[in-house]
């Protein structure tokens, strides 16, 4: 088994027959429709095996039912841990897409070849997702358009950006 990835929180209990309410972290939420192993834990190292029995959509959160989790307080046991599932168990995405796992880490580096710093994290927003970058102690704000996005080299690593006038202060 791979590198796991991140799919879901389970928030809580729900009902009196050992389900859990769970909030997607995936833009594949039908995923959850099919999904049969998972792994939950705190983080991606501590984690137990799990099979589900069954899951639905409902609202904007997931309900699974696994395998010897009957009742509620065995439910509650799973409250804030994390559902992953093995890297190679993900949907494939088209291409110029990437998963938030595979760019945080990532040096930035302008055309010039100037490192500007390390991508931390990554907002997912309406108009266009946004590269967090530690710089010199300071977060600097990218956004991840082709207008400075110019390339993502996962095997090497890197994004390249075309500064814009004021991104970088």
């Amino acid at each position: 088994m791979g590198d796991l990835c991140i799919i879901g929180k389970i928030l809580g209990p729900y009902g009196l027959k050992g389900k859990v309410c769970v909030k997607p972290i995936t833009d594949f939420v039908e995923r959850f429709k099919k999904l049969k192993r998972v792994y939950i834990g705190d983080n991606p190292i501590e984690v137990e095996e799990h099979y589900v029995v069954s899951s639905f959509l409902r609202d904007d959160d997931v309900i699974l039912q696994f395998r010897n989790v009957n009742d509620r307080t065995a439910a509650e046991s799973f409250s804030g841990k994390f559902i992953y599932i093995p890297e190679e168990e993900l949907v494939p995405l088209p291409e110029d897409s990437y998963y938030v796992h595979d760019l945080i880490g990532l040096k930035v580096c302008d055309v010039n070849g100037n490192k500007i710093g390390v991508i931390t994290d990554v907002w997912l927003l309406p108009a266009n997702d946004v590269y967090v970058v530690e710089s010199k102690g300071k977060e600097i704000l990218i956004p991840a358009i082709s207008d400075v996005v110019k390339k993502v080299d996962l095997e090497n690593k890197m994004v390249i950006i075309e500064l814009m006038e004021g991104l970088i202060d």
